[in-house]
């Protein structure tokens, strides 16, 4: 089957049909209907950095749906793949055209100087003709076929057979690692972008509390102590959020590279970072590892190759049958008639002895297939521990969230009172100050555990083989 297709393949010049497409993983958006993202103001409900704002590129908006999109179509990493993929299927036609005669056709003119003469008596001495030249046309066609080669034409197809068909597993892993990064690095830059929007509202908030402070002082119900502190609290923040603008802009400019897009693009994600989380099992998680995951296939066609090459070495100790058909025709110039020359060769070869050069082949690659063997087996393991690594990241990150999510309530709430109490003149600037700082970065660790549980989510998946 996969002969066939690659032979199919490779008729057709190489041209795919269809190139595989990045589907969005499992637990995540579906993808929107449209193809490609569209250059337009963020909604009002996204966060805009001053980063954002500063970009030289257009403004992009885009679902995850549309970055996997770019991903399959400009991601060099997932190119080479397909390419990769390309070479194997033409390795399998290269190989297949063993099994079949080959037919060549030669043409052939041939041109001879002579110094030869005739010489004839006559009454006034011996005249001399002479032969300058002598020329010839011949054309011929030749049919050879090797009939049997003990094996080592079928071996060789099996070889590039199951290269074909590692290449296509190759092309399966790197998609769903291509899957990974961008979905990675999307919810990255969401979460990063959230960050600058709450340290930009940090710094608003700040700046409302040194203007009560200074109020107060000029009131007489605050101490200048009271004015400095918040001033101080307000140049803090600020710092805070150039810092997480510039967070949001190599994060920003990370996805792009990523895509293989223009770096200075500013990019506006469109999805939630609030999405229902899909629940697994340890058990199903490593049942579909092992079956699912494309380097295992990889990894057992590698066995594969190498039992062909056992194959292809122990050919070396058999015969081989071939037959040569040619038709000649020999034309003489000076004649001007065809000689017709037609021959049949059936030869047999039998290497009997060649100092023990193919019993060291077969040995060599036996070893290949006991060292593939080995390296499957250590994958299987490998594969094994990573996906219970990502199943239990996956549970830690729900837990973490959660509790991300019950601090950032507490502490929204103790904001709300200090706030209020200092207003009263009953609270100090010391407890707005602190109780300031635990919102932003209770508001900040919850964005951030929001996104950690989508990468954990897909990299899950991505150890699953369910991308």
């Amino acid at each position: 089957m996969r002969v066939a297709l690659a032979v199919a393949l490779i008729a057709s010049g190489l041209t795919f049909a269809a190139q595989p497409e990045l589907a969005v993983a499992a637990g995540h958006s579906a993808p929107s209907p449209q193809t490609s993202p569209t250059a337009s103001p963020a909604p009002a409900s996204m966060p805009t950095s001053s980063a954002t704002a500063g970009s030289s590129g257009p403004v992009v908006r885009m679902t995850l749906g549309d970055a996997l999109a770019l991903a399959a179509a400009n991601n060099l990493t997932y190119q080479a793949a397909l390419a990769d993929q390309k070479a194997a299927a033409a390795r399998v036609v290269t190989a297949s055209a063993g099994k079949a005669p080959s037919l060549t056709a030669s043409a052939a003119r041939q041109h001879t100087q002579s110094a030869g003469a005739f010489v004839f008596p006559s009454p006034k001495g011996p005249v001399s003709f002479p032969i300058s030249a002598t020329n010839y046309n011949s054309i011929s066609e030749t049919i050879q076929w090797a009939i049997y080669t003990g094996g080592a034409v079928e071996a060789e197809i099996g070889e590039a057979a199951a290269g074909f068909a590692s290449a296509q597993n190759g092309v399966a892993a790197t998609r769903a690692d291509v899957i990974n990064e961008t979905t990675t690095k999307y919810f990255a830059l969401l979460a990063a972008q959230h960050r600058a929007a709450i340290a930009d509202q940090a710094v608003l908030v700040a700046r409302d509390d040194e203007k009560l402070a200074e109020q107060q002082f000029n009131a007489g119900t605050a101490a200048r102590a009271d004015v400095l502190r918040e001033q101080v609290t307000l140049a803090n923040t600020q710092v805070q959020a150039v810092r997480a603008d510039n967070e949001a802009a190599l994060a920003n400019a990370d996805l792009a590279n990523t895509l293989n897009i223009d770096l200075g693009s500013s990019i506006q994600p469109t999805e939630n970072l609030n999405t229902a989380l899909p629940s697994f099992t340890l058990g199903q998680i490593l049942a579909d590892a092992r079956v699912k995951r494309p380097e295992l296939a990889s990894s057992a066609d590698a066995v594969t190759i190498a039992s062909d090459a056992v194959k292809a070495a122990r050919a070396g100790t058999l015969p081989t049958l071939a037959l040569q058909i040619q038709n000649a025709g020999l034309t003489p110039n000076f004649e001007n008639i065809k000689q017709p020359q037609l021959s049949e060769t059936l030869s047999i070869t039998w290497k009997l002895f060649d100092g023990g050069m193919t019993h060291g082949e077969v040995a060599q690659a036996q070893a290949e297939v006991d060292k593939a063997k080995i390296n499957l087996k250590q994958l299987q393991n490998g594969v094994d521990l990573e996906a219970r690594q990502a199943y239990l990241n996956y549970v830690a990150s729900q837990a973490q969230l959660a509790a991300a999510r019950s601090a950032q309530t507490s502490a929204t709430e103790d904001l709300r009172v200090t706030r209020i109490r200092f207003q009263a003149g009953v609270g100090t600037s010391l407890e707005l100050s602190d109780s300031l700082l635990a919102d932003t970065q209770a508001k900040t660790q919850y964005v951030t555990a929001q996104a950690a549980v989508q990468s954990a989510l897909v990299t899950l998946e991505r150890a699953a083989g369910l991308l």
